[in-house]
């Protein structure tokens, strides 16, 4: 207000306070950022080269500021828009689900495109702009990807329910070796993590079976008794209902992947776009303290 009005006792009858609060604090914040802010002339005051710098920053806050107020004024008033999602085969069905009642709680009317795919291809979708947002592990390191939402890694045997590994707390591959496994093949970013560690332990599993499906690697260890290395992320809702066991593998040099929602780096979010990111950034913690 000094700055617009040229005159600390002018700024002080716009603000409604004394003139002497006023100038306690624009000598406290010359003080706070080191420099003097105003140039005192016998006719009021005049902005320094650094008075200037804070004043126009202030001024884009302002503005960021406003904009955000009307965002959200959008968003409480029927917001429609669209927006573009891609996931993970393993994790889609129940983040739409979670989403769309999410979404249709806070009245949003919204048109929502979801792709599923692997984590490469999803990145490359993501980076031509096709895609807004992508939940996917082993996310590459890339400057133009913004990490949103990041789960540690998690992965674990899973077996069913009524299977003979289902009643332990953790299990180590060697104990698995007598059985029959699934294996994702080579499109799921988990496949070289696990040649490498049954590489390791020498564990040749008598009976195998490799897929591209999540789905169908659940309906083996369901239906088939057969044992599956996936992440808890991916069968959290079956070990919820008790369809599932998931046994945290107690070997230290197994490594896991991470679960990431990201979006592209320099290009700010829709309305639309921001409010399904949060939800899905929700329900990623969720799932993470699940």
């Amino acid at each position: 207000m000094v700055a617009r009005v040229g005159s600390i006792r002018k700024a002080a009858a716009q603000l409604n306070v004394s003139p002497s609060a006023v100038n306690r604090q624009m000598l406290k914040l010359e003080a706070e950022y080191g420099a003097e802010l105003f140039e005192r002339l016998p006719r009021g005051l005049r902005p320094t080269a650094a008075g200037r710098v804070l004043v126009a920053e202030i001024e884009r806050w302002q503005q960021e500021h406003d904009r955000a107020v009307r965002t959200l004024a959008e968003l409480r008033n029927h917001v429609r828009g669209h927006a573009a999602v891609g996931l993970m085969e393993s994790i889609a069905g129940q983040m739409v689900g979670g989403l769309t009642i999410a979404l249709r709680e806070q009245h949003v009317q919204l048109s929502l495109d979801v792709t599923i795919a692997g984590t490469e291809r999803l990145c490359e979708l993501l980076l031509a702009g096709k895609l807004e947002l992508a939940i996917c592990y082993a996310v590459p390191r890339r400057p133009d990807i913004q990490f949103l939402s990041r789960l540690p890694p998690r992965s674990g045997i899973v077996v069913a329910h009524d299977h003979a590994l289902a009643g332990r707390k953790s299990v180590r591959l060697a104990d698995c070796a007598a059985y029959s496994f699934v294996f994702p093949d080579a499109s799921l970013t988990v496949r070289p993590l696990i040649e490498k560690a049954f590489r390791r332990q020498g564990i040749h599993p008598p009976n195998t079976v490799t897929t591209n499906s999540i789905d169908v690697m659940k309906t083996l260890v369901r239906e088939q008794g057969q044992v599956a290395w996936l992440s808890y992320y991916d069968v959290h809702a079956e070990v919820l209902e008790g369809t599932f066991a998931y046994l945290p593998i107690a070997d230290r040099q197994v490594a896991g992947t991470s679960l990431s929602l990201i979006a592209r780096k320099h290009a700010p979010l829709s309305p639309v776009a921001a409010l399904v990111a949060k939800h899905l950034r929700d329900q990623l913690q969720r799932l993470a303290s699940g």
